[in-house]
């Protein structure tokens, strides 16, 4: 369902842009018009690559990636401390 979503999302987000492009008043002065078309043009940019990557599934892969890596990290850490408590390496007698 949510890979659904996103990917209607997009559809509609690009059917703005289509229908919108040919509308706006882009041109390189500066004043109100102009300002608010750039603006537009960027936000629905950033829309259309939110959803983009959310429908191939980029930010998924990546998380699953850094978590393999912390849990390999960790289990490296946790296999070092075992082996340094049953030589007797953390204890000191007096």
């Amino acid at each position: 369902m949510f890979r659904t979503k996103n990917g209607i999302a997009l559809v509609v987000a690009l059917a703005f842009l289509f229908i919108a492009v040919p509308r706006l008043p882009v041109s390189m002065e500066f004043g109100l018009p102009s300002l608010f078309a750039w603006s537009w043009l960027i936000f629905a940019y950033l829309v259309i690559a939110a959803n983009w990557r959310m429908v191939l599934r980029l930010d998924r892969d990546k998380r699953r990636r850094d978590e393999r890596s912390r849990r390999d990290r960790w289990l490296e850490v946790q296999k070092r401390r075992r082996t340094t408590a049953w030589s007797g390496g953390g204890r000191r007698k007096r």
